[in-house]
């Protein structure tokens, strides 16, 4: 068994799996829909034991990720209640996010993606058009010789009488003025007051010191946000495919150990508020959970990120989690670890 940074990786991900097909093998009658579960842990661990004894390419974590977003997938159509559903939807979840960590950290390439083709001294892109040379031009037809045409005989002018001799024409006209690119400063004229009393000097005005440039203004000393029938702060937001909040995990991938919800916002609370979050997600779901602020990304002039705070989840519905998990699949999440 070797011990690489993949192989280990690749271990703890079958364990875990194990573990979740272990809790639903338990019951003798297992439903078909629950079979199906079973069958592709099953699956996913065969590349992974490969990899964990050094047997296969690392290349292989591509075909148990495929395997395991296919499962979650099919999971959705199962009861949640049945015994070890809801930890094999969390076990897939964990995998998928260290096998994501995985092929990031060591720049593990896609076998299914398209290589360029060598053809000797170039390189070229199997996907670019193929040049085909066009045809060879047809041989002009010879020419066929014409008869010459005399030339017309030349006439005298005729003299115009009232014709005037041509002025001739100078070739080069004579430069034009240089004009200054600065006009003068016009001369200031002062501002009468007509209300002033001529028999009293003005006073003299003081400077004015320059006006501090203002920093981001969080919530703690600006507007707070509304409270829920709970008493706790509510957090409304919004999250897609290209929007500034996402989801997070620790750095192996697990959302439930320290994981939650990143809110791109300027109304960041304070780092350890308990707050409750209104999320929507794509296709008009709503969900509700409680979270604590954890971490945030305040403002400034030298970063482009948009502000905001890690909300970590600490009480969610099970129907919650499966919306997280949905989602999960069409966007990998962010990897902080809190």
């Amino acid at each position: 068994m070797t011990t690489t940074p993949i192989a280990a990786t690749a271990g703890a991900a079958r364990q875990r799996l194990a573990s979740s097909l272990a809790t639903l093998q338990q019951d003798p009658t297992v439903p078909p829909a629950v079979v199906s579960i079973v069958e592709g842990l099953a699956r996913a661990m065969g590349p992974l034991f490969q990899i964990e004894r050094g047997t296969g390419p690392a290349t292989l974590l591509y075909d148990t990720r495929a395997v395991l977003q296919e499962t979650l997938g099919a999971m959705q159509n199962v009861d949640q209640s049945y015994p070890g559903v809801t930890d094999a939807t969390a076990a897939i979840a964990q995998c998928l996010g260290m096998i994501f960590a995985a092929i990031k950290e060591h720049g593990v390439a896609d076998p299914s993606a398209p290589k360029p083709v060598d053809l000797g001294a170039t390189s070229v892109d199997a996907r670019a058009p193929v040049h085909v040379p066009a045809q060879a031009a047809r041989p002009a037809a010879p020419a066929v010789p014409t008869k010459a045409t005399p030339a017309p005989t030349p006439t005298a002018p005729t003299a115009n009488p009232f014709a005037q001799a041509a002025q001739p024409v100078p070739l080069t006209r004579p430069a034009a003025q240089a004009v200054p690119l600065t006009q003068p400063a016009a001369k200031a004229v002062p501002l009468v007051n007509p209300y002033a009393n001529p028999g009293v000097a003005p006073r003299a005005s003081k400077p004015r010191a320059p006006e501090p440039r203002m920093g981001t203004v969080f919530p703690e000393t600006a507007a707070k946000p509304p409270v829920g029938p709970n008493g706790l702060p509510r957090i409304e937001a919004e999250i897609d495919a290209f929007s500034d909040t996402n989801f997070f995990t620790n750095f192996v991938g697990d959302i439930r150990d320290r994981g939650g919800l990143f809110v791109g916002t300027y109304a960041v609370l304070a780092v350890g508020t308990a707050c409750e979050v209104e999320l929507k997600f794509p296709g008009n779901l709503d969900a509700l959970f409680e979270g604590v602020v954890r971490w945030r990304r305040d403002a400034s002039a030298e970063s482009t990120s948009q502000p905001g705070m890690g909300v970590e989840i600490t009480r969610a519905p099970e129907e919650v989690w499966s919306l997280i998990y949905r989602f999960l699949q069409k966007r990998d999440p962010m990897i902080h670890d809190v």
